[in-house]
């Protein structure tokens, strides 16, 4: 018999804490500087909706490093972002993955050349590494996507790993484990905490309930989330995901917290996404935005949406949260 998991739903008020306001003070570097390794010459459009949202999610600066066209994309999109190809300068997390083919259906030498910078940006994430060099400044990273299958086999709980049921299913057969995704789909709860323990990384698994799940050693409950509409099941909400979960990394690592709670801030992301989500799906006009009362009533969505609508709808859920009592 399974054994019974320890379970939360993060409400909107948990995410809101996520959060950090501005103040006087405050300047670009304060705010938090995420860094963003994403996007291929195949898909720039992930990078595109990454930068955007993060640069949508409260930061202070995006930083990209990518191939030249995925480059000029995202400076159209994003003309406040830092472009090179490599990271350059302090980040205060860094996002990787999105956009980035695998290494099944990676064909190209500048796609291989990213996967290869990826490879050397999370060997130091190696819970070895960690353990014996005592390496404390290192950033939180967000691994999504086509970059899962260069993660070090063992991993610190700072590394953040988002796939679906799909990439869960690719990355168990590392672990010598053959689940289908349908399987996982259908159990998030155990196959989010089987994963967890066997890379140590925090992972938030994607699905109609986003499950967040950090490693048994660490006594966390398994975080759950279903404020997501159905409409979300849409090309680049995940690439979008990504980038506002790499933005809540960045913001709350200014101070190089050791005692952060990823698995909160990574849950803390699914809901500000889902938000923003039902926000765009609900809205006609910027106006409609404002009024956030019945986030929950997912009887109320009426159209349609893209990924780009959820960033567009971001600043809206985002001040909402932000001025929650």
């Amino acid at each position: 018999m399974t054994p019974l998991l320890n379970t939360a739903s993060i409400d909107v008020k948990d995410a809101s804490k996520c959060l950090k306001k501005p103040n006087e003070s405050s300047n670009k570097y304060s705010r938090g500087v995420l860094g963003l390794v994403t996007g291929s010459s195949a898909y720039p459009g992930a990078a595109v909706l990454s930068a955007k949202s993060a640069a949508y999610s409260n930061i202070g600066m995006v930083r990209y490093a990518g191939p030249f066209r995925a480059q000029n994309l995202v400076l159209q999109a994003v003309p406040e972002a830092v472009v090179s190809d490599c990271l350059q300068g302090k980040v205060n997390a860094i996002t990787v993955g999105s956009g980035i083919p695998d290494y099944e259906h990676c064909n190209d030498d500048s796609t291989k050349s990213q996967r290869d910078y990826i490879l050397d940006l999370l060997k130091p994430y190696s819970a070895h590494s960690v353990e014996n060099q005592e390496n404390t400044n290192l950033p939180p990273v967000c691994v999504d996507a086509g970059a899962l299958d260069l993660l070090p086999e063992k991993v610190c709980e700072k590394v953040v790993l988002t796939p679906h049921a799909l990439e869960l299913s690719k990355l168990l057969k590392r672990y010598n484990l053959d689940f289908s995704a349908q399987a996982i789909a259908e159990n998030p709860l155990e196959f989010a905490q089987k994963a967890a323990n066997l890379t140590g990384a925090t992972v938030l698994l994607k699905g109609s309930t986003t499950v967040v799940a950090s490693a048994k050693n660490l006594n966390l409950p398994i975080f759950t989330c279903t404020y997501g509409p159905s409409w979300l099941a849409t090309a680049g909400s995940g690439d979008v995901l990504a980038g506002i979960l790499g933005a809540l990394l960045a913001q709350n690592n200014c101070e190089l917290n050791q005692n952060a709670n990823y698995a909160l801030i990574a849950a803390s992301a699914a809901a500000i996404h889902g938000l923003a989500a039902n926000l765009a799906a609900r809205s006609y006009g910027k106006s409609v935005y404002t009024n956030c009362a019945n986030y929950k009533n997912r009887e109320n969505i009426e159209h349609p949406i893209v990924a780009s609508n959820i960033i567009d709808a971001l600043p809206y859920a985002l001040g909402y949260l932000m001025n929650l009592d």
